[in-house]
């Protein structure tokens, strides 16, 4: 009975086999061509946003960001000036990130995004920190992912059907 079942699983699995043998490959060749990756892909790195009109940071450095972060990785000193608060330094620990976006999901003012680029292999372990001017020239540098603080928080509300 035993060597029957085994004899079943070869035969099944030979047949699997035998069904993909005529397929093509689905392999790229990586540095000529490159992979589209989903937009709602959560790897990568980030970026901290500026102003277009004014050039000024948009962090206000609220730090909700770094309350909400369960890893405790994100970690910012405040500066005022002009009656606005701004992110005197801004530290954000990749190591012990676990990509779950709940900073940039809770953002009021937009200012830290995920980048949609794949996070690079490093030598160092001091480059897996980012401190503000590398996320600065992060968003320049690469493409933002599809979220936003703004886009998600509204993506959230409730939606209120007028009664008649």
């Amino acid at each position: 009975m035993k060597l029957k079942k085994i004899f079943q699983n070869i035969i099944r699995n030979l047949k699997f086999t035998m069904s993909n043998i005529t397929k093509g490959s689905t392999t790229i060749n990586y540095p000529d061509e490159k992979r589209d990756f989903p937009d709602k892909l959560r790897i990568g790195t980030f970026g901290l946003t500026v102003d277009k009109d004014s050039g000024e940071e948009n962090c206000i450095a609220c730090k909700l960001c770094e309350r909400i972060c369960p890893s405790n990785i994100i970690d910012i000193e405040i500066e005022k000036r002009d009656g606005r608060g701004f992110a005197k330094n801004f530290f954000l620990d990749l190591q012990s990130c676990i990509q779950c976006e709940l900073c940039v999901q809770i953002c009021p003012v937009d200012a830290i995004i995920m980048m949609k680029v794949p996070a690079e292999p490093v030598t160092l372990r001091s480059d897996l920190y980012l401190n503000k001017s590398k996320m600065m020239s992060n968003a320049k540098l690469y493409k933002e992912s599809w979220a936003r603080g703004s886009l998600l928080q509204e993506s959230h509300k409730p939606i209120i059907k007028e009664s008649k």
